[in-house]
């Protein structure tokens, strides 16, 4: 097993998360799902497993991410191209290609490095959508039933909100995607982020949108599950980890995510002797490790949590929720709701706005990750988190 700290892991290097398979399986007898996880928990990571093992559960599988495109047309765009890697697509192409929206795909080829590029014709309006429709009709036509896995979709309908009339964009393309998955029983969906989807539905008021998804939270490691990790990894490089030294890792992660628990174990790597084989570090090295990756120069590790902030909630509430984590890193126990009051109340002087306005942000800092309730106390639900946070962002 590689120590891989960063990209999605595959194949032999995927660890665990056994339970979570068969739970989307499961739920996905009978629903489209909504796909809610922290950035760093391995999320990608958990759908490419899906893809790699849909056939054995009866599907064929399309898995894409709309992190880096722009618009809608993009989006049909990546839909159709990654239909035509799957083995088989061309009977279908074919009778897209003879439909009536066929003059509107003007070139179909492979690139260079694998893959293929879809060229669409001039298009105007809302062809966009009648191309997607066209794609999931013909799909849906085939015995097989499919899964669709679409990653990063808030940050795909954060960027539409940006473009002009983006908020009926976001709306029209939200309620588009939401027929077809009426439209297509035989087709299943699962809807994925790293900013949840919810979050970003009800900072606009389009929770209708994805009312129809059910879904799943993708959480941490167990500790059981982390000391096989741990172990499993040590005995990939001829290390020996003692359950004093593993013990003392988890304990400082606190939030078992297993990005961290990689990169905690990466950086034990880097203080190995040089001929490190049946090496068994002791429990005395682990603060140092933490120290060096709280530094500044490891601060890539953690920035993203603060960046998503503004991804996600925009002005001013990004700021209000800096302001509020602010005050809960003082203390490991956190602060209480009415010390947040108070924090936020300077910042929104009329009572009755301010108070609807942390219960919101509260939700979406318990939902994301960063904080915890906790008999009517707020603290990072992730030690490692407010140790960053308490060192580098707050004022």
């Amino acid at each position: 097993m590689k120590n891989t700290a960063g990209p999605p892991v595959m194949d032999e290097d995927f660890f665990d998360r056994e339970k979570e398979q068969r739970l989307v399986w499961n739920k996905l007898e009978a629903n489209n799902l909504l796909l809610l996880a922290p950035r760093r928990v391995g999320k990608t990571s958990l759908m490419l497993k899906l893809k790699k093992d849909a056939a054995g559960h009866g599907y064929r599988c399309l898995f894409f991410s709309v992190e880096d495109i722009g618009d809608e047309t993009a989006f049909v765009r990546k839909f159709y191209e990654k239909f035509c890697e799957v083995e088989g697509c061309e009977p279908i192409l074919d009778r897209i290609m003879n439909s009536s929206v066929g003059k509107l795909l003007k070139k179909i080829r492979k690139v260079s490095g694998g893959g293929v590029g879809v060229e669409f014709g001039e298009l105007s309006g809302d062809d966009w959508t009648q191309l997607g429709k066209t794609l999931a009709h013909a799909l849906n036509d085939i015995t097989e039933p499919w899964l669709i896995e679409i990653d990063e979709v808030p940050l795909f309908v954060l960027k539409l909100l940006k473009l002009d009339d983006g908020k009926k964009r976001v709306r029209a393309f939200l309620s588009w995607l939401r027929v077809l998955r009426q439209e297509h029983p035989d087709i299943r969906w699962t809807l994925a982020g790293s900013i949840g989807l919810d979050t970003v539905t009800a900072r606009l008021n389009m929770g209708d949108t994805i009312n129809d998804l059910q879904t799943v939270h993708l959480g941490p490691f167990s500790e059981e599950s982390a000391q096989r990790l741990l172990e499993t990894l040590a005995d990939s490089y001829g290390f020996i980890l003692p359950s004093s030294v593993r013990d003392e890792i988890i304990s400082r992660v606190g939030w078992l995510l297993p990005y961290y628990l990689q990169i905690v174990f990466s950086l034990l790597r880097d203080n190995a002797p040089e001929h490190p084989e049946r090496w068994e570090p002791t429990p005395d090295l682990i603060p140092r490790i933490f120290d060096e990756l709280l530094s500044p120069s490891n601060r890539n590790y953690f920035d993203y949590w603060r960046q998503r902030l503004t991804e996600e909630l925009g002005a001013p509430d990004d700021r209000y929720a800096t302001v509020l984590l602010n005050a809960a890193c003082h203390d490991e126990a956190g602060s209480a709701r009415q010390t947040l009051f108070q924090t936020l109340h300077a910042h929104i002087l009329d009572p009755d706005q301010c108070s609807d306005r942390l219960r919101y942000l509260l939700d979406v800092l318990v939902n994301d990750g960063y904080l915890v309730e906790d008999d009517d106390r707020y603290r990072f639900r992730f030690g490692l988190l407010r140790d960053y946070w308490f060192r580098r962002v707050r004022a």
